[in-house]
């Protein structure tokens, strides 16, 4: 597999490395006229999106908007994918750098933003040395621009913050592991690219596998490889529970049960048959002994510490269902809090403007819904942390 594109703890010291490898950079590597070819070949084997949407790259480049003027690289992802950007930015640098400046090249785009999240200090300084390189090598200062920035510079640039409204609605703007794969793609040919994966979805996928689990980390596995597979190279879970239900795409999908899992394959058709998608990758494991009241109140907290509260979908609702959260817990709701706890959840995903909300809530729905029973039980039985603590041992 590609363990060269996406780990070589040389890639970052030595440039020559990396052109060795692949020969010149993609800039100089592929004539103009040939960037069509590009496009075909992405349309034959596409490369999706890591994000929300999960869009085909030969749909983003042939719906060109003219009046576009910035092609932005999105390193400011959110909680766990953080460390897949730092992964990414230590690892390929020159890589991400390429294959930005090849993309802007084929829509014609003068100018490339990177945004990184302001305390990727070390990744910054290995992306600005190898930034200086290759415009010494290639002399593309004139005619492409490339900006670094964090969410402090960007918003003193630009007067805008980086939100998920923001992220979401700029037309070009593309995660470190698509821009990654697409110069991979690229410098290849889709004659080898083929070769990774089977059916007609080629490459690769990050995926970060966390919670129950014997080996979180971050995996890099061609699609089509079994979860059967997956699972055990991260370990399989511990012995001492089973797993109650697994997350997928990062609290972005309905939580599934273990066996949904391991009768699929790391491929979009398997995840499409079952309405849900691969997108960034971040899969969570939670064993049967975790209390699914406290997993809700931890995902309801991530959304509301994520959500930039403009609206008043968010920004009320978030804090009501974290209200309603904390009373089963602490043993004083009644049913008619679980009820409004579903309406408020309903009402944010009828009234946000962002998918990624929408999806998130959805995610906290279903899960409420797949384990009601639990709810039910703790809101009948008052059970609280405190319920399980012998009050013989307290002094």
């Amino acid at each position: 597999m590609k363990r060269y594109v996406l780990y070589n703890e040389n890639i970052i010291d030595n440039i020559q490395t990396f052109k060795d490898y692949f020969g010149d950079f993609l800039y100089s590597k592929i004539k103009i006229e040939n960037y069509n070819n590009i496009i075909s070949d992405l349309k034959e084997y596409p490369i999706f999106t890591r994000d929300a949407y999960q869009k085909s790259l030969y749909d983003i480049i042939i719906s060109k908007k003219e009046d576009e003027e910035t092609l932005i690289i999105n390193g400011y992802s959110i909680d766990y994918l953080v460390f897949k950007d730092k992964f990414l930015l230590k690892n390929n640098p020159y890589l991400i750098l390429d294959s930005a400046i090849f993309l802007s090249k084929i829509l014609n785009i003068k100018n490339i933003d990177i945004i990184l999240r302001s305390y990727y200090s070390e990744e910054k300084n290995i992306l600005i040395k190898a930034l200086a390189e290759i415009e010494d090598i290639y002399y593309i200062n004139n005619e492409i621009k490339i900006n670094i920035y964090d969410e402090n510079s960007y918003y003193d640039n630009y007067k805008e913050k980086i939100t998920i409204p923001f992220l979401e609605n700029k037309n070009y703007i593309f995660d470190l592991e698509t821009i990654t794969q697409f110069g991979y793609f690229a410098h290849i040919g889709k004659d080898n690219f083929k070769k990774y994966g089977e059916g007609n979805f080629k490459g690769s996928i990050l995926l970060s596998l966390s919670g129950d689990i014997n080996i979180p980390n971050l995996y890099e596995f061609e699609l089509s490889n079994s979860f059967n597979d997956i699972i055990r190279i991260a370990g399989n879970a511990p012995k001492d529970y089973d797993i109650k239900c697994v997350f997928t795409n990062g609290f972005l999908n309905p939580p599934m049960d273990i066996e949904s899992l391991l009768n699929i394959s790391l491929n979009y058709n398997d995840f499409n048959n079952l309405n849900i998608k691969i997108g960034n990758g971040g899969i969570c494991f939670i064993s049967e002994n975790r209390c699914i009241i406290r997993v809700s109140l931890k995902i309801v907290q991530f959304a509301k510490n994520i959500s930039c509260k403009k609206c008043m979908p968010c920004g009320f609702g978030f804090n009501l269902c974290e209200y309603y959260l904390n009373k089963i817990i602490l043993g004083k709701s009644d049913n008619s809090d679980l009820i409004d706890l579903k309406n408020t959840l309903n009402m944010i995903i009828k009234g946000s403007s962002c998918l990624y909300i929408r999806n998130l809530t959805n995610c906290i729905l279903q899960t409420i819904e797949k384990f009601n029973y639990e709810f039910l039980y703790a809101i009948e039985k008052k059970i609280t942390l405190y319920s399980f603590i012998n009050k013989t041992d307290i002094i």
